[in-house]
């Protein structure tokens, strides 16, 4: 962030909103390209461009034989900075007792520094574990059924032939004695299937890592042109905005009155797009845990459409004014 505030003090950019942004000539975009493209890629710059038998120079590219057509479009950019505070997200899961200990729980003392954390960013927390009584047993660990052998009474009842007296008269005594299979209750314990027989299940949470909330800044680009470069561009002007000139703009309306002036050009896309960056703009003003960081930007965009002597479509994107711009190609 220091070296941030250091880099965007030193930002040349043009203060006076009524005064014309100059853009950059078609010929020094080509130019700039054509240098970076020679650095970049020199073998495929040759093979799009040379020439059979003859040596190959940067010479023999020219804007005028490679630039098809050309936009002019806008840029709109501002900083905020955001306060990332830990997640508020949270799962839980329910299991057996056995499992448990074949998970890998964890236990904090105080907010942990993201860049220092190696693993996942929601982890099961041992001091969340609690024991959630069975359903099925409702805690007992088995599940009772009525006795097959006693039928329930929890008696085993017999009827045996006595023999009586002298004369050993045969009679019929009926004993009974406790069941043997269910010791005497009447009913016959069977281990839980859903608790298996540990009485309770246990529930832990998953919850976010506890990081500790930190403050960043966060670069906002919107733009007309739309490219495939969004966010390579919104990152290059954050870290090398004092590489590119434009107009800083004191708010959205001084921007909204100004910037067809300034720019001396206009279409429908520039004025949607201004639109949506001042509802951006406003969406991130309201914000608790957001602050604006810099003023809104306005910078030109061009867009080339480029055709190498081979016959292959290029484009070339420039954002900045005419002093200072930079460029990104999908050669």
């Amino acid at each position: 962030m220091l070296v941030y505030n250091f880099l965007l003090n030193k930002i040349l950019l043009i203060i006076m909103t009524d005064v014309q942004i100059k853009t950059p000539n078609l010929d020094d975009i080509f130019e700039k390209w054509k240098n970076s493209a020679s650095r970049k890629n020199k073998k495929k710059l040759e093979k799009e461009y040379g020439t059979k038998g003859a040596v190959f120079s940067l010479n023999v590219i020219s804007a005028a034989e490679s630039v098809k057509d050309s936009l002019k479009e806008a840029a709109i950019y501002f900083t905020i900075r955001k306060t990332v505070a830990p997640s508020k997200d949270k799962d839980e899961n329910l299991v057996l007792a056995p499992r448990l200990g074949k998970e890998t729980f964890y236990l904090f003392k105080g907010n942990v520094i993201k860049d220092n954390w190696k693993g996942k960013e929601s982890v099961p927390m041992f001091d969340s574990i609690s024991a959630v009584s069975c359903k099925n047993c409702r805690g007992k660990g088995y599940t009772e059924e009525k006795c097959g052998t006693c039928k329930g009474s929890g008696k085993i009842q017999e009827n045996w032939t006595i023999l009586v007296g002298e004369e050993q008269d045969k009679q019929k005594k009926s004993f009974s004695y406790p069941c043997g299979t269910c010791y005497g209750t009447g009913k016959s314990q069977t281990r839980c299937k859903e608790c298996g027989g540990h009485q309770n299940m246990y529930k832990y949470e998953i919850l976010p890592v506890p990081f500790k909330s930190v403050v960043i800044g966060v670069p906002v680009l919107h733009s007309s042109a739309q490219t495939k470069y969004e966010k390579e561009i919104e990152k290059d002007l954050h870290d090398l905005i004092e590489n590119v000139e434009g107009i800083r703009f004191s708010d959205f309306k001084t921007l909204e009155n100004k910037a067809e002036a300034s720019l001396g050009y206009w279409n429908k896309n520039i004025k949607k797009t201004i639109g949506n960056a001042k509802s951006d703009y406003q969406k991130y003003d309201k914000d608790k845990d957001t602050k604006i960081n810099s003023q809104p930007h306005l910078f030109p965009m061009i867009q080339l459409f480029c055709e190498t002597k081979r016959g292959s479509k290029f484009e070339i994107y420039s954002i900045g004014n005419a002093q200072k711009f930079i460029i990104y190609s999908s050669f």
